[in-house]
């Protein structure tokens, strides 16, 4: 099971407090986080980009 909303919230609210403190801000901070996870899966994005690429010329190759 996922978090609940309480354990959320109070894990955001450390986060900002923590980088408050180090003088950066929350959503700069996100921002590049989730630039992070984007570039750890862009394997994942690559592969799902080539199989609908694949799907769709498949689907061309079926009109004629």
């Amino acid at each position: 099971m996922g978090a609940t909303n309480r354990e959320l919230k109070q894990s955001k609210d450390l986060v900002q407090t923590l980088l408050t403190i180090q003088d950066q801000s929350y959503n700069d901070w996100l921002h590049e986080k989730h630039q992070e996870y984007i570039q750890e899966n862009q394997d994942v994005v690559m592969k799902s980009l080539l199989h609908y690429k694949g799907m769709d010329e498949e689907k061309e190759n079926e009109k004629f």
